[in-house]
Formats: structure tokens, C-alpha cells, sequence
């Protein structure tokens, strides 16, 4: 067999097996009815309120809902399967393990689309019954709150091969805070409100990290303070700081981190000890 079609097999197991468990489902049903809950409020507005309402809504679903999926995903790629039996079930099919482990990595990546693909498609629709028309703006938050969950996903899928789940998720969800506050760090050093001495460590560290991407939208949300405890303002030193979206450089910059991150993962399984 191929390592391609290993890899399409596998991760087309694992994306079977994962949107059957009640934990993820019950995940997706959570942040749609939060969705639901957010359009009824913002039903009750008018104007620009009501498109703040839906938006903040959708944004705390994207961001914490994704954060629980993503953490919970990258956890599982290893670990437990690795000490159970069934990843070495799936070496034993003549498989390396490098492409077993991407193919479970590209199986949690395609749940994740998927998820918020359901996430994205609800607020879309919530927002044509109320009036707020086709909320393009939305989906590219969407898109980008995507790509901010597989730097989360590949960060706990690289610590499954070593650590427990729990400490996994915790790392993913440690380097989602990191990799948000090297951009806000950055954008209050542009704006003079940080002492030199660190605007070049901070500088030094933004360039070479994956960075939080921030949609044109979040950023406006931001600037207005309007966009809930997902996105709240940001203040350094008493100085209010906006935050620019992300440019096309950082988003190809995060996604090769993911890419790099995913391999770094499949070369750690190497040498890992198998049940």
C-alpha cells in the first residue's frame, strides 16, 4: 500500500471514529444552541447592535468551543492509543509510523474543518433570519479562528507523543494564549506603549513563533469593545492598544508552523515505546 492511500485510510478511520464519540457531539450540539441562543438576543436589537450581538456570540462559541475541540483532538493523537494497542494495530498493517501518525493528525484536522464548518454555517444562516444579511465578515472570523485552532491541535497532537492528554491539551491550549499575546505584545510595542528594552525581545519572538491570526472583524470588535470575553480590548500600561488584522504573511507564517509541528510529531513516534 502506498503512504498515500495509508494516509487517506487512516484518516479517514479516525474522522469516522471521532464524529461518532459523545464527547464531540455533544461539543457541536453545545456551541449550536449557543449560536441559536445568541441569534434570539440579537433578534431583540436593531442596527449595529444586533450584528455586535450575533457576532460576539458566534466569536465566544468559535473561540472557547474550539479551544475544547482542538486541545481534545491533539491530545488523543498518541498517548492513549500508542499504550492501548491500537496504534500499533495499525503499524502492524505495514504502515510506518510517521505516516500513521499523520494520517491520525489529518483525521483531527478534517473534524476540526468540520466543526467549524457547522459552527460557520448556523451563525450564516441565524443571520439571514434576522436580517443581517450574508455576514461575509463572519466567515473569514471563522476561517481565521480555524486556523488559530490547528496551531492548538498540532501543539497537543507533538506533546501526545511524550505527555498524558491532559498535559497535551493543556500545552495546545497554553501555546493559543502565547501565540495571542505575541501579536497583542507586538502591536503595543508598534505603538510606543512598551519600553524599548523588550519591543526587541518581543519583536524577536513574534517573527519566529506562530502568531494568533486576527480577522479584520475581531480586530474592528476589539477596537469598539464590543466583542465579549473571546476578544476583549486590550490595555497595556493604562494604553488602550489596536490590534491590526493579520496579514496573508502571518497566515502562511502560522499554517507552516502547523505543517512543521505535524511532522515534528509523526518523526517523535519513531522512537516512541508501543503496546
Amino acid at each position: 500500500m502506498s503512504p498515500t492511500s495509508a494516509l487517506s485510510i487512516i484518516s479517514s478511520v479516525e474522522f469516522r471514529a471521532i464524529i461518532r464519540r459523545r464527547w464531540f457531539l455533544v461539543t457541536i450540539a453545545v456551541g449550536a444552541a449557543l449560536i441559536v441562543t445568541g441569534t434570539i438576543f440579537a433578534g431583540g436589537r436593531d442596527g449595529v447592535p444586533r450584528f455586535d450581538a450575533l457576532r460576539a456570540w458566534t466569536l465566544a462559541v468559535e473561540v472557547i468551543g474550539g479551544l475544547v475541540v482542538s486541545a481534545c483532538l491533539g491530545a488523543s493523537v498518541a498517548n492513549r492509543d500508542a499504550d492501548g494497542g491500537w496504534f500499533g494495530l495499525q503499524v502492524a498493517t505495514g504502515t510506518t509510523r510517521a505516516v500513521v501518525t499523520l494520517g491520525r493528525v489529518l483525521g483531527r484536522v478534517l473534524v476540526l474543518v468540520a466543526t467549524f464548518a457547522v459552527w460557520m454555517a448556523l451563525a450564516w444562516l441565524c443571520g439571514l433570519l434576522i436580517g443581517n444579511g450574508s455576514d461575509w465578515p463572519l466567515v473569514v472570523t471563522g476561517f481565521a479562528g480555524m486556523g488559530n485552532m490547528l496551531v492548538v491541535l498540532t501543539v497537543a497532537a507533538l506533546c501526545s507523543v511524550a505527555l498524558g492528554p491532559v498535559s497535551s491539551g493543556v500545552m495546545g491550549v497554553l501555546a493559543y494564549i502565547f501565540s495571542q499575546a505575541l501579536v497583542n505584545m507586538s502591536s503595543a510595542a508598534e505603538a510606543g506603549v512598551i519600553g524599548t528594552s523588550w519591543s526587541g525581545l518581543i519583536r524577536s519572538l513574534y517573527l519566529i513563533f506562530p502568531r494568533g491570526i486576527v480577522s479584520p472583524l475581531v480586530a474592528d470588535l476589539q477596537a469598539r469593545d464590543v466583542a465579549g470575553l473571546a476578544a476583549p480590548r486590550v490595555e497595556v500600561n493604562g494604553n488602550i492598544v489596536f490590534i491590526q488584522p493579520a496579514s496573508w504573511a502571518t497566515v502562511i507564517w502560522t499554517l507552516g508552523w502547523c505543517v512543521v509541528l505535524a511532522l515534528a510529531a509523526a518523526g517523535a513516534m519513531r522512537r516512541r515505546a508501543l503496546s
